[in-house]
């Protein structure tokens, strides 16, 4: 029988404790293609999405002592939110690294996909994905978390701290933008 995320939860609270860690190796294995599926949509290459995937575990099993869900409840809505401010943090950083840089008038090189990937990669999906790249961070971590990883309107109101008028709001100010873009 598959264990709960809300006893996988206590679990690992408990192990952490003692300097254990197989219930959070499961709470991992359960979500580890959902963390790095949200971090290579903020990525262009599978390097730096994996740094943000390895990012965002760690804060993961840092903050588990913090977190409280419902009996019946999961860790996904949780686990996505941590994934995406690793990704807007790293974003940010760069971005201010950049600026530094071009303050001091050296140019600095963007991350390109790789071969590999253009050659693997639909053209259209990459259009999309270029122009979810160009949306506010605001609207696009609704995007990815909603329409990218299936999240409900609630689950997103909650990972995010917003209410959910606000989730829709700017849900549907995200897909207008990103069809003026495309």
């Amino acid at each position: 029988m598959r264990e709960t995320d809300a006893g996988l939860l206590a679990a690992a609270k408990k192990e952490r404790l003692i300097g254990e860690s197989y219930a959070f190796e499961q709470i991992l294995l359960r979500y580890e293609k959902l963390i790095f599926h949200i971090t290579r949509r903020y990525f262009n290459n599978q390097e730096d999405a994996l740094d943000a995937s390895q990012d965002a575990t760690i804060r993961i099993y840092k903050g588990l002592p913090n977190v409280e869900i419902k009996e019946d409840g999961n860790l996904k809505a949780w686990i996505c939110t941590v994934a995406a401010h690793t990704c807007l943090d790293i974003v940010r950083k760069r971005r201010i690294v950049a600026e530094e840089l071009s303050d001091e008038n050296i140019l600095a090189s963007p991350s390109q996909p790789s071969a590999e990937d253009n050659a693997i990669a639909n053209i259209r999906v990459q259009e999309i994905l270029a122009a979810i790249k160009k949306l506010p961070d605001d609207h696009r971590i609704v995007l990815i978390l909603r329409d990218m990883q299936g999240l409900s309107y609630e689950e997103l109101a909650e990972a995010l701290g917003l209410t959910l008028g606000t989730v829709k709001s700017r849900l549907s100010r995200a897909r207008g933008a990103l069809k003026k873009l495309i």
